[in-house]
């Protein structure tokens, strides 16, 4: 199974849908064991679901999940080798970019 896994949440409706991504980044992570990266483009929706939880940061870790704030200027980084739009998101284009010319295409 592949470890790492990026999901992609924006926020549309305040709660519902963030409140699913967070549920399944949290689940596939304590049941599976998976390395999740769950990116939100606004991050005080997460922060009234969870105590301890800072919307300025721009990454941290909730529950051995990484929660990164997904900007407009999104970082230059390597995909995860399994990626999921939630709610049909669009991905960022570098990010896009990134997938297409990895090694390993991910899923």
């Amino acid at each position: 199974m592949q470890r790492n896994w990026d999901i992609f949440c924006r926020v549309i409706d305040n709660y519902g849908d963030i409140g699913v991504c967070w549920r399944l980044a949290r689940q596939l992570t304590k049941e599976y064991g998976l390395n999740i990266r769950l990116w939100v483009d606004v991050p005080a929706s997460l922060a009234m679901m969870c105590r301890g939880f800072d919307p300025e940061l721009a990454s941290q870790y909730l529950d051995g999940v990484e929660v990164c704030h997904w900007t407009p200027e999104f970082p230059d980084i390597k995909p995860a080798e399994v990626v999921i739009e939630a709610f049909a998101c669009e991905l960022p284009d570098n990010y896009l970019q990134a997938m297409a010319i990895a090694e390993i295409k991910p899923y």
